[in-house]
């Protein structure tokens, strides 16, 4: 994140570096109206030569102090995960992970649910404040993996679940690929312009083992690759930030103190 104290060394510098490009400018207007011959006479190349130099070290500079700032994001403490079916084993991965980091994982899986019933559920908001999660964890779009028009059919749906989770920061782990098919490029393409690459994380290019040859749902073996997959990229990609990301041992799970499982036929 960017601190406002660096205004102080990288206002100099931008006007610096507008004054260099001015100055380039005008060197190169003239080269070309010019006889070149006679005026590479006239001209040095040294100041030249110097001002590519020092635009190049501002670039660099600025760069620098930009990507090096403080980072003004607080690790969380306590982290609301919902979801569909995918969502009980990734839960119970990623609170092996506060085990070891120090932080808390609640759960809410609704069986077999979709964006659009999360999306229009009057409980959703509440269970959100009840809670009171420092970050909103979401897995869902399994079962909307193949909508051909998630810009019309989900996008109220995804402004409410986002509404819901108010400022607190999200991560919506996407859906992964379908065993035998190629569809689910637009759902996942859609979903992370409309959320933001800093808040959804591609599962459909990792290579998960499954329960079956046509089961979508990865083994208990896939459930701790993908969540390792998720927390791996997170440090350098993700809003949400974890306290420390030091692994549990072997494929460990466990399932956090709050812990609710509906079916697919029950209300949320």
């Amino acid at each position: 994140m960017f601190y406002n104290g660096y205004f102080v060394v990288i206002l100099p510098l931008a006007l610096l570096y507008i004054q260099v490009v001015a100055r380039m400018c005008v060197l190169m207007g003239r080269l070309q109206h010019k006889n070149k011959r006679l005026y590479m006479k006239k001209v040095k190349l040294l100041p030249v030569l110097y001002y590519l130099v020092v635009c190049t070290v501002i670039v660099q500079a600025a760069a620098f102090l930009i990507s090096s700032g403080p980072d003004d994001r607080k690790p969380v403490k306590k982290v609301l995960f919902i979801g569909d079916s995918m969502t009980g084993w990734l839960s119970e991965r990623l609170n092996a992970y506060g085990e070891e980091n120090g932080f808390e994982v609640a759960t809410v899986v609704w069986d077999g649910s979709t964006i659009a019933k999360w999306g229009n559920s009057p409980k959703l908001e509440s269970i959100v404040k009840a809670q009171d999660p420092d970050a909103v964890f979401i897995s869902l779009g399994m079962n909307e993996l193949f909508e051909p028009r998630p810009d019309v059919k989900l996008k109220g749906a995804v402004e409410k679940i986002r509404a819901a989770a108010g400022d607190r920061p999200i991560l919506w782990v996407g859906p992964p690929s379908w065993p035998g098919h190629d569809k689910g490029k637009i759902l996942n393409d859609w979903l992370a312009e409309e959320l933001g690459e800093d808040s959804y994380f591609r599962s459909s290019d990792l290579d998960l083992p499954r329960q079956s040859a046509k089961n979508p749902h990865p083994t208990r073996s896939g459930m701790v690759q993908w969540m390792d997959s998720v927390v791996k990229w997170m440090p350098d990609h993700a809003s949400v930030v974890l306290p420390g990301i030091s692994k549990p041992e072997g494929a460990k799970m466990s399932r956090g103190k709050s812990f609710v499982y509906k079916r697919m036929k029950e209300a949320l």
